[in-house]
């Protein structure tokens, strides 16, 4: 087992911050801007103290060949790979857009809100700096290992217990990557600067599991509660229609 291998199974994420090259930072730049304009996406608002904004765009990639194929691509896959131990499956995405004054999200783990397949890593692609101020992710190092940990009645990692941990702070700069498991303990804060800290999110499934994409997105329209944009009620804003 090589080193980073090793350290992502200990620690339950780890950070690259030379994925991807500034050509294509630019070309997800824009293809973001496309999807901003698409009906042919899931759209989720917010309202802050700066009024309506965009707080998620997901399910674009069947949509938006050109994304896709990026997210597919022989780096991306080749890094995920040694990861799994297998070959990576596209299981959902989305971009987290946390305008200023943009909510934040409880501490949770992803494993209870994707009720397919047993094994999930997502990548986490800064599209712009990512810091305290803007409310980068943080985590509880080491305690993917321990299962799916306290939750309460929203799927959330219950206060007490949320409390006991050593939570880390991640700070990115544009175009950096972190990949984390789906049971690594992760939150964020509220965006306190005058700065967005938008956020690319890919989640993949290992190929042995299956390809489980559609599943988990006819499910989740099927079953997504009133002012939740996940399967799970993480996220600390109001959200609107």
């Amino acid at each position: 087992m090589n080193n980073i291998k090793l350290k992502f199974d200990n620690d339950g994420f780890i950070v690259n911050e030379n994925l991807i090259n500034q050509v294509d930072l630019e070309a997800i730049e824009k293809w973001i801007s496309e999807l901003n304009d698409s009906k042919e996406v899931n759209h989720h608002y917010e309202k802050t103290v700066n009024g309506k904004v965009l707080s998620r765009t997901e399910n674009f990639v069947s949509s938006h060949t050109s994304f896709r194929e990026f997210l597919l691509s022989s780096s991306i896959k080749d890094y995920l790979t040694m990861l799994f131990d297998d070959e990576p499956i596209l299981f959902k995405e989305k971009i987290n857009y946390k305008y200023p004054g943009g909510a934040g999200y409880a501490p949770h783990q992803d494993a209870p809100a994707y009720p397919f397949g047993k094994k999930h890593i997502t990548m986490l692609l800064a599209i712009d700096d990512s810091d305290i101020n803007n409310g980068c992710l943080e985590f509880a190092r080491g305690r993917n290992n321990e299962g799916i940990i306290n939750i309460d009645e929203k799927g959330c990692i219950d206060s007490l217990t949320a409390e006991k941990f050593v939570w880390e702070k991640i700070p990115l700069k544009k175009g950096g990557a972190v990949f984390f498991d789906s049971f690594v303990p992760h939150r964020s804060s509220t965006n306190k600067s005058s700065r967005p800290r938008r956020a690319l999110y890919v989640t993949y499934n290992a190929k042995t599991e299956g390809d489980l994409r559609k599943d988990y997105y006819d499910f989740k329209k099927n079953s997504l509660k009133d002012g939740y944009v996940s399967l799970i009620g993480h996220f600390e804003g109001e959200a609107i229609k």
